[in-house]
């Protein structure tokens, strides 16, 4: 996480709550979400959670060497 930007580090916490809230919900332990209606829907959740955790490592600093 140290190694990056800003926007990487929002992506990758957008992600990881995301992915956390359907896994969540499709693991029964929040059993209603407004947020997340039904269980395909978190299904939805967590790949997208995924899609966003691993886009985050595209937005790294860069070092000159």
């Amino acid at each position: 996480m140290k190694k990056h930007t800003t926007i990487g580090k929002f992506i990758y916490w957008i992600g990881f709550f995301m992915c956390l809230s359907g896994l969540g919900t499709s693991l029964g332990s929040l059993n209603y979400n407004s947020f997340i209606p039904n269980k395909s829907a978190a299904l939805l959740f967590i790949f997208i959670g995924i899609a966003f955790l691993l886009t985050s490592n595209f937005f790294k600093n860069r070092t000159n060497r």
